[in-house]
């Protein structure tokens, strides 16, 4: 799904934007280093996991304890997060590439050796940009 749809999906969901953030696929969307992905992943606080869970049928994922599938496309990652890893990006809050790239790098997955250099490459220029100024 490309970004318009995927923030127009977000958007359905009414969530409070500071009880989120953006992460995984969506994170690589928002920083403009994919121009697709295949689903959207957020992580929630526990509060709003459970208005959701009030209006929504929830389930289990078997991939991580803390992850739950919202639909078919939109896993929710139930944990606690420090606003110091949120970016906002267009008026969303995403989670930080650094966290992003502390997260892919611990979980050690194939899938994410392509996000990995795509992060480190990113913030490599973003550093020498900043260097030069």
């Amino acid at each position: 799904m490309k970004k318009q749809e995927f923030l127009k999906t977000i958007d359905g969901l009414n969530l409070d934007k500071q009880k989120y953030c953006i992460i995984s696929g969506g994170v690589m969307l928002m920083y403009g280093l994919r121009e697709e992905t295949e689903d959207i992943d957020l992580k929630i606080i526990p509060e709003l996991f459970d208005e959701l869970n009030q209006k929504y049928a929830t389930r289990k994922s078997e991939k991580f304890s803390y992850l739950y599938e919202l639909t078919d496309s939109i896993e929710l990652a139930v944990l606690d997060f420090s606003q110091d890893d949120v970016v906002w990006i267009d008026g969303y809050p995403v989670e930080s590439l650094e966290k992003q790239l502390e997260w892919k790098l611990a979980n050690h997955r194939l899938k994410d050796e392509e996000d990995i250099r795509r992060i480190k490459e990113y913030l490599h220029n973003k550093e020498n940009t900043a260097a030069k100024k």
